[in-house]
């Protein structure tokens, strides 16, 4: 089950809606295993599914935005790497995945501030440690 449906990322993230067909479902689970589990945890992901209700404002307000321009993202790469394939490259297609890209940082900055507010008691944020003297993220 996904946190978020096709007529949502529609409503959400698409200023002229698409036919919500062109939004699979798996693009929403994609997006949720790419982002939505780093940003918010393994924890807190599973207990949403537990627990709605503790989460309803996180959901409504944080997590469904986010995700949804997550989706958007995903869909504006690959429509575009897939055109990109036939054709010369085209700055305004770059820019509107580029743009994309600056909302979704910003959501997930707004997401992430919530979630260490300290109201949500499953959540502790990625701990980031040296391996091979490289900086990795660990949940």
């Amino acid at each position: 089950m996904s946190l978020l449906t096709p007529n949502e990322v529609n409503k959400i993230a698409f200023i002229t809606q698409i036919d919500s067909a062109l939004i699979p479902d798996e693009i929403i689970q994609v997006a949720e295993i790419k982002y939505i589990i780093p940003a918010i945890t393994k924890p807190v992901y599973n207990d949403l599914f537990v627990h709605p209700g503790v989460y309803e404002t996180l959901m409504a307000e944080y997590i469904k935005p986010y995700l949804a321009y997550c989706v958007k993202y995903l869909l504006y790469s690959q429509y575009f790497s897939e055109s990109l394939l036939s054709s010369n490259l085209d700055k305004p297609k770059d820019d509107i995945v580029n743009e994309t890209n600056i909302i979704i940082r910003a959501k997930r900055e707004l997401l992430v501030n919530q979630l260490s507010s300290g109201n949500y008691l499953l959540y502790s944020p990625p701990q980031k440690k040296l391996t091979a003297g490289f900086l990795v993220k660990r949940p």
